[in-house]
């Protein structure tokens, strides 16, 4: 180890591997149980977006190498995205089940509020762990799709019709393709 940064790290990067272990394992359990699986696709395409942000977060926190001075209260606040994450895939999907069937859209709208819940926490974390850690908004750009992330958060907790969700889970992966793609191509500097 050579600083704070890498000692730092350790830990996110453990609870952020078991948030991917733990969606990886679930999205294994619906494919190997197909069979019995009534299938409903917002909660697969939540599961891969799942996968797809943490390893986003892992690519990001790259920028977060050049923080001089940490204090505890930051270090929460950056340790609570990938908990955050972890909460969200034990959420996302069933764990394994070995009798019965499993239905997605049962399960989906039984943890739907309790998901998009915790989930409005994400930005909203990332929001303040970059303030606590820096002392300011570095991206505008990266701000405006924070809030209208947490927006179409708030709609999806809101909205409890299948069409409904059906349609903010694809404007959701339409919005995070684009945020990505337009701040997190490269590797942060």
């Amino acid at each position: 180890m050579t600083g704070a940064f890498d000692y730092l790290t350790i830990l996110m990067s453990i609870v952020l591997g078991l948030a991917i272990a733990n969606v990886l394992a679930r999205i294994a359990t619906v494919i190997t149980a197909r069979e019995r699986v009534d299938f409903y696709w917002p909660p697969i395409a939540w599961a891969i977006w799942l996968f797809f942000i943490c390893v986003q977060h892992w690519w990001a926190e790259w920028g977060a190498r050049h923080t001089l001075r940490w204090n505890f209260g930051t270090y929460w606040l950056e340790l609570l995205v990938p908990v955050d994450l972890f909460l969200l895939s034990a959420l996302v999907l069933p764990e394994r089940d070995e009798a019965g069937k499993i239905d997605l859209g049962a399960w989906y709208f039984h943890n739907r509020a309790w998901f998009f819940a915790v989930m409005f926490f994400l930005p909203l974390l990332s929001i303040a762990a970059e303030v606590a850690r820096t002392g300011r908004i570095g991206s505008g750009v990266n701000l405006a799709f924070l809030v209208l992330f947490d927006a179409v958060i708030v709609v999806a907790f809101a909205l409890r019709s299948r069409r409904a969700q059906e349609w903010i889970t694809a404007q959701a992966m339409l919005l995070t393709i684009v945020y990505v793609v337009l701040l997190f191509t490269n590797l942060p500097a």
